[in-house]
């Protein structure tokens, strides 16, 4: 298998946050893969990232990646009750519809951020011609941003209505290893990356300094990196640090 991604830096093997969903639950699953990285959309199924490749086939889209792989016998909550699982698919939702586009919209339309973001993002870019070819990108996503909402608010409305999502997750958390006791699931495949990018945010933006304010998620964060992803550019893959077998 082959997980067609996009890049990342020393600290991250990829900016995105669907891509890190994927190269968590393929951890947790025990897969044997490869990462393939790429920055070009345009042949993909759905036109993102992150695609599964299986042999001939392409599966698009991190959550149905979680199927496929699920669909092989993997289970990223074996020990959850239907009940429990309703309430991750819920947190899951929340933050991959809510606290993700906050983080996004701090990213590209924060001008103390964008920047440094731009630099990150279009690497491969030759310097004469990247803020050029960055602008042309940042254009659809603010339309995006825009049609969705988020960019439309204020940003006391945004930092408002990210804050009741970041309430629940650490009430949720609580003293817990993870969100549902001592085992990584697939919620938290899914969530800890996306708080890790906004704690990793280049300037002290509402939403970065929201969730520095809550003291048990960088600690969670880093409990989730050691036990299902690595960190850094992957040229090759490791044997995950956590099996759900284990």
């Amino acid at each position: 298998m082959h997980l067609i991604m996009f890049p990342g830096n020393d600290a991250l093997p990829s900016h995105s946050p669907f891509c890190m969903k994927a190269i968590c639950l393929l951890a947790m699953a025990g897969a044997d893969w490869q990462p393939e990285i790429s920055v070009d959309v345009s042949e993909q199924p759905l036109g993102k990232l992150p695609v599964l490749r299986v042999g001939d086939s392409l599966i698009p889209d991190s959550s149905n990646i979680e199927d496929h792989l699920t669909s092989e016998g993997a289970d990223f909550y074996p020990t959850l009750s239907a009940e429990e699982k309703g309430v991750a698919h819920a947190l899951v939702s929340m933050v991959e519809h809510n606290l993700t586009l906050g983080m996004v919209h701090d990213r590209w339309l924060d001008d103390r951020v964008w920047p440094v973001m731009r630099e990150e993002f279009f690497a491969q870019v030759p310097p004469e011609a990247r803020e050029m070819v960055a602008t042309q990108a940042q254009a659809p996503v603010r339309e995006g941003l825009t049609s969705q909402g988020i960019a439309r608010f204020s940003p006391e409305d945004r930092k408002r209505r990210l804050g009741r999502d970041l309430a629940t997750l650490e009430s949720k958390l609580g003293n817990k290893a993870f969100l549902f006791g001592d085992m990584p699931t697939g919620a938290d495949a899914a969530i800890a990356p996306v708080l890790d990018m906004i704690l990793r945010l280049p300037a002290k933006t509402d939403l970065r300094a929201a969730v520095e304010s809550i003291q048990t998620f960088a600690p969670y964060v880093n409990r989730v990196r050691a036990a299902i992803y690595p960190g850094g550019n992957m040229t090759g893959c490791a044997a995950p640090k956590q099996a759900l077998a284990s």
